[in-house]
């Protein structure tokens, strides 16, 4: 059996917080695990304060677990590496940085030299669709081509997993789906392995090979689901009976992850 490419070993987290006169700790994560094959697409749902976030800054090393451990390729994470990259939910782009150096930053903080890191951002703006835009600089682009500057950037560092917290989010319906069918085109290209965090169902089912579903408070796996649609996938595999089962499926679970967490006696 091959091993995973990504190991999530019974993660847990608690955050403190002063209230008047004490100091309470409200859990983000109880024993998540989970595990993630080289090049798979697995989907993150869940409700509001599940932990979905916490979970992949855990997995990207920029916030330590209190038990429990992530591995890459059987190597404990102990901090940021180059073998992940995050795409965040607000592009993260410098305002005062062109597309070209946004996209070349990473390499800078490698400290590559100017002529093979400025071939590599190039290719990848090209490879988003952004070429002629280079030296544009973040307001003068929509928030679809900000987000590709951001998987631009991903791409540049040519990281083994990349790590996507709620990309899609801030842009209209219409450019979520076309950043979708880009983002899918991208991967099947690149085959790197991809753990995609969503508040959307529907967009969990259509992007993924697996969509892990979380209850919240505190932040638990309910189930994973196998997510057996034929791939490259179109607009068209939306219709298919299939799809709605597995939507359907998922709302279900949803559904009983929030119930538990208002139950009386839930962990605050």
């Amino acid at each position: 059996m091959t091993a995973a490419k990504l190991s999530v070993d019974n993660i847990h987290k608690t955050f403190f917080k002063p209230v008047k006169n004490d100091v309470v700790g409200i859990p983000a994560l109880n024993g998540v695990s989970l595990s993630v094959a080289d090049g798979d697409f697995v989907s993150v749902i869940g409700p509001s304060g599940c932990g979905k976030s916490t979970l992949l800054r855990i997995v990207d090393g920029l916030i330590k677990p209190d038990q429990g451990r992530v591995l890459v390729d059987g190597r404990v994470v102990d901090g940021p590496g180059p073998d992940r990259a995050m795409v965040f939910q607000y592009f993260g782009l410098y305002p005062w940085r062109s597309v070209l150096r946004n996209v070349e930053f990473g390499l800078e903080l490698k400290g590559m030299p100017h002529r093979q890191r400025r071939e590599i951002a190039l290719s990848n703006i090209a490879q988003v669709g952004l070429q002629g835009f280079e030296n544009h600089f973040p307001h003068e682009l929509s928030g679809g081509m900000r987000q590709r500057v951001g998987f631009a950037r991903a791409l540049s560092l040519n990281p083994e997993i990349i790590l996507m917290d709620e990309p899609f989010s801030s842009v209209d319906e219409q450019t979520r789906e076309l950043l979708q069918e880009q983002l899918l085109e991208l991967w099947r290209k690149t085959r790197k392995t991809v753990l995609f965090v969503t508040h959307s169902i529907d967009e969990a089912v259509y992007m993924a090979n697996r969509v892990v579903v979380m209850a919240a408070r505190p932040g638990r796996i309910i189930e994973d689901i196998n997510v057996d649609l034929p791939r490259p996938r179109t607009s068209s595999v939306r219709t298919l009976p299939r799809f709605g089962e597995i939507r359907s499926h998922a709302w279900e679970l949803l559904k009983q992850g929030i119930r538990e967490a208002t139950e009386p006696g839930a962990l605050p």
